[in-house]
């Protein structure tokens, strides 16, 4: 495995496409109402003046995923977009999703709030995978 041929281009087009996802994930179009809810927050509680660091953090973050993806879809000879959708679909659902479990149980989570986050780590790793697939 080579940790340097990743496509830069696929691995900036992800951390756009995660920022995308992220943006229309917790906007009043889907899930911003129940996932303030389920924090018992307002949107006037969250903390504004901090929301740069966390943009800045979620995009740093959204790098080393993509990263971290395209050395995974590397070990595929000829991956296709379908190869990557379901590694996304995979570490998605079978590793970020259920990272989530744990604090919301520990934490007194609501249940709700698991399944926005989850969804919002499914939905945003297939398509990075398919972004990855598709430039390798």
């Amino acid at each position: 495995m080579n940790f340097f041929d990743v496509s830069v281009i696929a691995i900036i087009l992800c951390v756009v496409a995660n920022t995308v996802i992220g943006a229309l994930w917790y906007s009043p179009l889907l899930f911003s109402k129940k996932w303030l809810a389920s924090m018992g927050k307002s949107m006037e509680e969250l903390n504004k003046s901090g929301a740069n660091v966390g943009y800045a953090i979620t995009m740093f973050a959204a790098l080393i995923t993509a990263y971290a993806l395209s050395l995974l879809i590397q070990l595929f000879e000829t991956p296709t977009i379908t190869d990557g959708a379901l590694i996304g679909i995979i570490t998605g659902l079978g590793i970020a999703s259920m990272r989530e479990l744990s604090p919301t149980f520990f934490e007194g989570r609501r249940f709700a709030l698991f399944f926005i986050s989850a969804g919002y780590h499914i939905v945003s790793l297939t398509v990075m995978g398919i972004i990855i697939a598709a430039f390798s």
